[in-house]
């Protein structure tokens, strides 16, 4: 039977009267001593002999990030490479400072498997704010007070940022520990709820009447055509604004009528595929014919529109309309929410979205439902030109 945090929270620190085991999948178990503290460990066979290797302790490590680890080591025993080296002492030490954290996390993991704009995130506040607090401090020597206190100060200067920090902060310090590089942090007992506040999460849904009059807005506006088709056939699409400005011609399959955004230019790192419908065609083709391989030029016709250009002209619009508050990105949300009202299915909006399924789906079901995706972006699209038409 699997693991579980709800089994495991219910053994941590209670007596029994021997060590017993609990297996969860791909080697990991968890070993709980008479005392009741809680050992992963990662069983596999080498040279023929049976092997046991203790990852972490509950609940310094998580279920979760034990389950990743095992992952890892798991890839490294399919190389035939021992899971020992993982821990191998030229690469471990216990007495890391938080400055040398930072650094660690920052070459191995963020700019080695971020994308690049998330990398520059975590550069703009983890690593340019906190990286040299507590100078030569080994990390497990700070406590939660210290802790306490520096994030207290910081939400004085701005609260939404000490909570982001804060975040930024322990995910690379979770990471230094699921990797061996530190024993632990008193870090770790702090809840992001205990400081700032949270950074405002987008919340507007268009109406149909209200994305007529936008579309209606781009049309009526002095942008270039590539501008304005941009923002009008990512309403259309509910794509990200990236994935369609920067995109060319090859990626568009006139035959299949199948728009493929490539794995590199994608949120998920994943290719994302969409059908290209009927209502958008026009549209595809007319960009085609005037400006070649690169669909959204900006001021040079070889190089796509920047992603300032794009948002200046949003706010421009935004100031001549009595919409409030409003982002191209809200589109999104827009298809979505309005979609899934018509009775069109979860996993097929988020197919549209470019999101990864969750749970098993993602594993094992690689369908795009492209067919059931076409049927939904014509709907959306009926939908905004029938309110086009019906604007007084």
């Amino acid at each position: 039977m699997a693991l579980s945090d709800t089994k495991l929270r219910s053994l941590l620190g209670k007596s029994q009267d021997s060590r017993t085991e609990l297996t969860d999948g791909d080697g990991l178990s968890a070993r709980v001593s008479p005392k009741g503290s809680i050992a992963f460990q990662f069983r596999y066979r080498w040279n023929g002999q049976p092997q046991r290797l203790t990852i972490g302790k509950y609940p310094a490590m998580l279920l979760k990030d034990a389950r990743v680890l095992v992952g890892e080591l798991r890839l490294m025993y399919d190389r035939g490479d021992d899971p020992r080296n993982y821990f191998s002492p030229a690469g471990a030490t216990k007495e890391l400072t938080l400055s040398e954290c930072i650094d660690r996390w920052r070459q191995d993991y963020v700019h080695t498997q971020l994308r690049p704009k998330t990398a520059a995130l975590y550069e703009a506040v983890a690593v340019r704010i906190i990286r040299d607090e507590f100078p030569g401090r080994p990390i497990d020597t700070i406590n939660v007070r210290e802790w306490m206190d520096y994030f207290t100060e910081q939400e004085r200067v701005n609260s939404k940022r000490a909570r982001t920090l804060f975040v930024q902060t322990k995910s690379a310090i979770n990471w230094c520990i699921r990797r061996q590089l530190i024993n632990g942090s008193s870090l770790m007992k702090i809840s992001p709820k205990d400081i700032g506040t949270r950074a405002d999460r987008g919340e507007r849904v268009f109406t149909y009447t209200e994305l007529a009059r936008i579309w209606v807005a781009i049309e009526q506006s002095r942008a270039t055509t590539p501008n304005k088709l941009l923002h009008q056939m990512s309403m259309l699409w509910g794509c990200r604004n990236t994935e369609l400005r920067e995109s060319v011609s090859r990626e568009f399959d006139m035959h299949d009528l199948i728009w493929t955004v490539p794995g590199e230019r994608s949120k998920t790192k994943s290719a994302i595929r969409r059908p290209i419908f009927d209502q958008i065609k026009p549209m595809l083709e007319r960009l085609m014919d005037a400006y070649g391989d690169v669909l959204f030029p900006g001021q040079r016709l070889s190089e796509p529109m920047t992603i300032a250009a794009a948002n200046r002209f949003i706010i421009r619009l935004r100031e001549g309309m009595d919409l409030g508050y409003w982002r191209a990105h809200d589109f999104r949300r827009s298809l979505s929410t309005r979609l899934s009202e018509e009775g069109i299915a979860p996993h097929v909006t988020e197919k549209m979205l470019g999101h990864e399924l969750g749970g098993v789906m993602a594993v094992y079901n690689k369908h795009d439902w492209l067919k059931e995706q076409k049927e939904a972006y014509e709907l959306h699209a009926d939908k905004i030109f029938w309110h086009i038409k019906n604007l007084k």
